[in-house]
C-alpha cells in the first residue's frame, strides 16, 4: 500500500515538472573563460547525470580491479599456507623432498617468507643437500634481514649434526661479532667449546649465560654447571691452587653439593698437589654413597704415608668383598706402599669378577717386572678373549727346522 502511493506521489511531481518544463524549459548559460555553454534545462540536467555515471562507472571499474586483485592476492595466500602446512607435514613424516619444494614454491606468499625458507633449508640438509640449503638459508637472510640469528644459528645445528664443529663455531662467532647471538646461539656455543676441548675460554661467557632469559631455567642450570665446572678443571690443569680455591668458592651451594662437582674438585686439588684435601673430598663421596668414580680416582691419591689411605679402602673392602673396582683401588694403593704380592691377589681377585682394561694391563705389567712373561701374556690375551666374547681357533703352525 505504502508503496502504491509512493509511486503515484512519483508520477504526479513527474508530470507537473514535465507540465512545467514544456511550457519553459529554462535556460542555462555556463561561461568557461571565453567559452560560453547554452542550453535548455533538461538537457543539462541530463548531461549531468550522464557525467555522474560515467564517473560513477569509472570509480566501481577501478574499484572493481582492486577487489579482484585482493581476491587473488587472498586466494594465493590461502594456497600458500595450505603448501606451507603440507609441507611441515612432510618435513616431520621424512619426505623431505616433497616438504622442500612445497616450502620453497610457497615461501613468497606465505605468512613467514624466512620461515618457510628456513624449513625448506632443512629438508634440504636432510637430503644432504648442501648447496641447495645454503640457497634457502641466504634466501631467508634476505626476506628478513633483520632476524640475523634464525638462519645462522639454523646453519651452525646443521653443520654440528654433520660433525663439522670447527666451522659451525664459526658460524656462532660470526654471528656473536655482528651482536646478534641470541640464547640459543649462546648454548651451542658453551657445547661445542666443550667438544672441542676449549674448555678455557668457557668462562668468559658466564656472565652471559647468566643474563640468558630465554633458555629454560633446568637447561639454563646445566649449562651453568658445565661453565663453573670447566674452571674447576682449568685450574687444575694448571695447578693454579689459588684459582682453584677461587673457583671452588664461587660455585653455588647447591653445585657444590653434587657429587660430579665434588669430583671434578678432588682431581684437581690432585692435579695442584693437595692430595691430603682431595682424599678427605673423595672419602666423604665413598663412604656417602660408594661413588663408583671416587672409588677409582682414591687408587690414584699420593699420600705421603700410603698406607693410610690402604687402610681406609681395605675397612671399605670387608663391606664390599666383591667389587672390583674397590679391588683395584687397593692394589694401586698396595703399588704405592710397595706391597706388590698383596697388590697382584687383589687384582687377580678383581679380574675373576669382572676383569678390566686397567686392571688386566697392571697385573700384566707385574708380572712382566717380576719376570714372569709368560703370566703377564697369558693375561693379556686372556683380556683380549674376553673382549672378543670367545677363544680364536687357530692352526697349529709347523715352522720349518734350521
Amino acid at each position: 500500500m505504502r508503496g502504491s502511493v509512493l509511486v503515484a506521489l512519483v508520477l504526479i511531481a513527474g508530470g507537473l515538472l514535465a507540465h512545467l518544463l514544456l511550457e519553459d524549459p529554462g535556460y542555462v548559460a555556463v561561461r568557461i573563460g571565453r567559452s560560453l555553454f547554452e542550453t535548455t534545462v533538461p538537457v543539462f540536467v541530463l548531461l549531468v547525470t550522464a557525467i555522474l555515471l560515467l564517473v560513477r562507472a569509472l570509480v566501481r571499474g577501478v574499484t572493481l580491479r582492486r577487489r579482484l586483485a585482493k581476491l587473488g592476492n587472498k586466494r594465493r595466500r590461502r594456497r600458500a599456507r595450505m603448501d606451507s602446512q603440507r609441507g611441515i607435514v612432510e618435513l616431520a613424516a621424512g619426505n623431505w623432498k616433497q616438504a622442500e619444494d612445497l616450502l620453497a614454491r610457497s615461501a613468497e606468499d606465505a605468512d613467514s617468507a624466512a620461515a618457510n625458507y628456513l624449513l625448506a633449508a632443512r629438508a634440504a640438509d636432510l637430503q644432504d643437500a648442501t648447496d641447495r640449503r645454503d640457497e634457502w638459508l641466504e634466501r631467508a637472510k634476505e626476506s628478513a634481514p633483520e632476524e640475523r640469528a634464525a638462519p645462522l644459528v639454523t646453519l651452525a645445528e646443521m653443520q654440528m649434526r654433520r660433525g663439522q664443529n670447527e666451522v659451525a663455531l664459526r658460524t656462532l662467532e660470526q654471528l656473536d661479532a655482528s651482536g646478534d647471538l641470541n640464547s640459543r646461539g649462546l648454548e651451542l656455543m658453551v657445547r661445542l667449546y666443550g667438544l672441542l676441548g676449549r674448555g678455557r675460554e668457557l668462562p668468559a661467557l658466564l656472565a652471559r649465560l647468566r643474563g640468558a632469559r630465554d633458555l629454560p631455567e633446568e637447561r639454563l642450570n646445566e649449562l651453568l654447571a658445565q661453565v663453573q665446572l670447566e674452571a674447576l678443571r682449568t685450574a687444575g690443569e694448571s695447578r693454579d691452587a689459588e684459582a682453584l680455591g677461587r673457583a671452588w668458592s664461587e660455585l653455588p651451594r647447591s653445585l657444590r653439593k653434587l657429587a660430579q662437582a665434588r669430583l671434578q674438585y678432588a682431581r684437581a686439588l690432585m692435579a695442584c698437589g693437595d692430595h691430603a684435601a682431595a682424599e678427605k673430598v673423595l672419602r666423604e663421596l665413598i663412604e656417602e654413597d660408594g661413588d663408583v668414580a671416587a672409588i677409582r680416582a682414591y687408587g690414584d691419591l699420593q699420600l705421603k704415608n700410603p698406607l693410610q689411605p690402604l687402610e681406609r679402602a681395605e675397612a671399605w673392602l670387608e663391606k664390599r668383598p666383591r667389587d672390583p673396582d674397590l679391588l683395584t683401588t687397593c692394589a694401586k694403593l698396595c703399588l704405592r706402599a710397595e706391597l706388590f704380592g698383596k697388590a697382584i691377589a687383589y687384582l687377580e681377585a678383581g679380574n675373576g669378577i669382572r676383569p678390566g682394561v686397567e686392571s688386566s694391563l697392571l697385573l700384566a705389567e707385574l708380572y712382566d717386572q717380576m719376570g714372569s712373561s709368560e703370566r703377564a701374556l697369558g693375561v693379556l690375551r686372556e683380556h683380549a678373549a674376553r673382549s672378543v666374547g670367545r677363544r680364536l681357533q687357530m692352526p697349529r703352525l709347523r715352522l720349518p727346522r734350521r
